[in-house]
């Protein structure tokens, strides 16, 4: 590596890796190039817990592993797409691409950096199957395997921060799609579970992060996406 002199303080530089270079440039593109809004909400994410639970312990002693948050939450978003398709679009010049089917991207923490591997047809399988299939994309992303065909034709991507304690966050745009969902930590506290009673209740609440390109889609078909992702979350 070079060394670099700043006043009293001895630096190390290196170039930036190949595979770097390629996620820099991506990630300055999404910046430049599109018009990037973020709406944050949270889910009562109680059910969905019970139900993992619930799944875990009835695949126990058997070759099946259980589905993850992640794979159960990519899932929910496809069902989720299929009813509002503006946001399962990509851009291509000047024209909006609107896809039929649905190919989720699972962001990916990898010793080479970020890599985005894709669930395809994440509308038409169980969660099982995404399951399956997740699990051996990233295995393959970590190890460095995975091929290349694998990480192209995504029409929407899932990132979740929550293992790391992150609540909001801004995710930014997976180029050419036009919308991430950032997913934060699951945390118990406090709710109110019932307005008129104000009955409080101890519940575990999940924080979401839609960013979209406003280009592309306005606000409200934005939130009303966010919205029933909610409602089938919780």
């Amino acid at each position: 590596a070079e060394r670099l002199n700043v006043g009293d303080d001895t630096s190390q530089g290196e170039p930036l890796s190949t595979y770097r270079k390629v996620i820099s440039r991506r990630m300055s593109e999404s910046a430049r190039t599109t018009a990037p809004v973020t709406l944050t909400t949270e889910a009562d994410a109680t059910a969905l817990i019970a139900l993992r639970r619930q799944v875990t312990a009835e695949l126990e002693g058997s070759d099946t592993s259980p589905p993850s948050v992640t794979d159960m939450l990519v899932r929910l978003t496809a069902l989720a797409l299929t009813q509002h398709t503006d946001l399962n679009a990509s851009i291509d010049g000047d024209r909006l691409i609107v896809h039929g089917d649905v190919h989720i991207g699972v962001a990916v923490d990898s010793p080479r950096g970020l890599l985005v591997p894709v669930v395809r047809d994440a509308h038409r399988r169980s969660v099982f199957e995404i399951a399956e299939d997740s699990r051996a994309l990233i295995a393959q992303a970590r190890t460095g395997s995975i091929a290349v065909e694998h990480t192209q034709g995504g029409t929407f991507t899932v990132s979740n921060l929550g293992m790391f304690g992150i609540d909001a966050f801004t995710p930014i745009i997976n180029l050419p799609e036009c919308a991430v969902l950032g997913v934060g930590r699951i945390a118990s506290r406090p709710v109110v579970v019932d307005e008129e009673t104000e009955e409080i209740a101890v519940r575990k609440m999940m924080a979401l992060s839609l960013t979209f390109d406003h280009r592309l889609v306005d606000g409200a078909p934005a939130a009303r996406f966010l919205q029933l992702l909610v409602r089938m979350i919780e």
